[in-house]
């Protein structure tokens, strides 16, 4: 089962990583059997999902994404005073 990472980066680096496992499994696609093909059609929709916690994440970094709560008003953030 493939995981949403806590951090936006991490995620970022599956999706990145997953990407080119999908591409170099693309290699040769005019030769490819029908096992091959499946293969690679079951890397998409991995890669999708992949995509899916990346946009997750993303959107959850986002001002806007941590506006919410229960009560639905924004997060206030109190200022840093050094």
């Amino acid at each position: 089962m493939i995981e949403k990472k806590e951090l936006l980066s991490e995620n970022l680096k599956d999706f990145m990583d997953y990407s080119m496992d999908v591409l170099k499994s693309m290699d040769g696609t005019p030769e490819h059997t029908p096992e091959q093909q499946e293969l690679v059609n079951e890397k998409i929709q991995n890669l999708k999902i992949y995509l899916g916690h990346l946009e997750t994440s993303y959107n959850e970094n986002t001002p806007q994404g941590n506006i919410g709560n229960a009560t639905g008003e924004a997060t206030v953030i109190p200022d840093i005073v050094l």
